[in-house]
């Protein structure tokens, strides 16, 4: 029944690729007591600055435009380090995820902990197609779907979410964030 449930969720968003793919997919799909903390390959949120620097400026055309700032956190007095890091566009395109192109591309650290990853891909077709090309690595690093639709799938673990939305015309939209930091921050100083 849980795999029906799965399947159905996820033929709505992937609807050209058949449900027995789909179906022996979310089989293979690691339970999420396996999984670490989202991120792209082997990048964490939560990995330090330092750690996920080289790995992020891979991805790029050009090196990450960061922009350091203090932020307060929610309620507390507190400022924290706050550092913005985004991807220097050339003829429209920021770099390549998984032989995709990016045309946009934004990190944020807070204490030099990586919160946030929003990454725009131009694909040549839509969510099937980047299924066909990338879905079970997509599954592999994000488990079995919580909520998946027509125009978007999500993935919440703990603190952590990853969104996968189409915008249309071969843009698909995909963030990973720590949902507790990134709601609290309120004023950059």
């Amino acid at each position: 029944m849980k795999i029906t449930h799965y399947c159905l969720s996820a033929w709505l968003l992937f609807a050209v690729a058949g449900c027995d793919r789909l179906e022996q997919d979310m089989l293979s799909v690691p339970d999420d007591t396996t999984l670490d903390r989202y991120g792209l390959d082997t990048l964490k949120l939560g990995d330090k600055r330092a750690e996920v620097g080289k790995q992020l400026d891979a991805l790029l055309d050009k090196p990450m435009q960061c922009t350091p700032g203090k932020t307060g956190l929610g309620d507390k007095r507190k400022a924290y380090l706050l550092e913005e890091c985004s991807g220097v566009p050339v003829a429209g395109e920021v770099g390549k995820l998984w032989g995709e192109k990016l045309s946009f591309f934004k990190a944020v650290f807070v204490e030099d902990q990586l919160c946030s990853l929003e990454l725009q891909l131009k694909t040549s077709g839509d969510y099937a197609a980047l299924y066909e090309a990338h879905g079970k690595k997509i599954i592999n690093l994000f488990g079995k779907p919580d909520e998946a639709n027509a125009k978007g799938v999500r993935w919440q673990r703990e603190g952590d979410e990853a969104v996968l939305k189409d915008l249309g015309d071969g843009n698909i939209s995909f963030e990973i964030r720590n949902k507790k930091v990134v709601q609290a921050l309120h004023h950059k100083g």
